[in-house]
């Protein structure tokens, strides 16, 4: 068992839903979801759980691990544990977006962990993340995007970076590490036998791929 997944997708990739989706159907800790970690959006629950990063509850320096942690992997560790209640041996999911600016050092210096990245559409995400809605979304915060021409810049570059990290030869074996459609086979594939129903409309357009640590 793993200790931690880094779960990493744009505004708008429907990374929560797929976080969500694996947390509470495969052991996961999910003790950080409390009452008030969460935004709703019409009658599904969009965002539940912590959230790391810049303007975020926790991880505000998560958009640069390399230059802020180093080698120090144990603050970093206690800042993704600060979240959770409960501590035991259940994998921890930590979701931050600007985890797509530090791929590299995730995989190379967390051990006994895994990467999920998440991706969809340029436009495809921004549209979604306008209509989840928005500036007004109330957990977590994006105030670090700044603005809607920012978020359309940020969330095509986190796309690219979490692109160019999948393909990279020479750090990962490209014919395991593909992106995939985020479908009930992938599901088994990656986590086990389940009796998941994805609503094939939702997520039929979402890419996804999972990246074991380097060591």
């Amino acid at each position: 068992m793993h200790e931690y997944t880094f779960l990493t997708g744009a505004p708008g990739s429907r990374w929560s839903g797929v976080g969500q989706i694996i947390a509470e159907n495969f052991g996961y800790n999910t003790s950080d979801e409390t009452d008030w970690r969460l935004y709703k959006h019409g009658e599904f629950s969009g965002h539940k759980g912590a959230y790391w990063g810049p303007g975020m509850e926790l991880g505000h320096e998560f958009h640069r691990l390399e230059s802020f942690y180093g080698n120090d992997i144990k603050s970093f560790r206690e800042m993704c544990d600060r979240a959770f209640e409960e501590r035991n041996s259940k994998t921890k999911m930590i979701k931050c977006h600007q985890f797509a600016y530090n791929l590299d050092w995730l995989h190379e210096n967390i051990i006994n962990s895994n990467i999920l990245l998440v991706k969809r559409g340029n436009q495809e995400c921004f549209d979604w993340w306008k209509q989840a809605g928005g500036w007004d979304i109330s957990y977590p915060n994006y105030q670090w995007y700044v603005d809607d021409l920012h978020m359309q810049h940020y969330i095509e570059a986190e796309n690219k970076l979490a692109e160019e990290f999948v393909n990279q030869a020479t750090i990962l074996p490209i014919e395991f590490y593909l992106w995939s459609d985020f479908t009930e086979e992938w599901l088994e594939q990656k986590f086990g036998p389940h009796n998941i129903k994805l609503d094939k409309e939702k997520y039929g357009d979402v890419k996804v791929c999972l990246v074991e640590s380097k060591r």
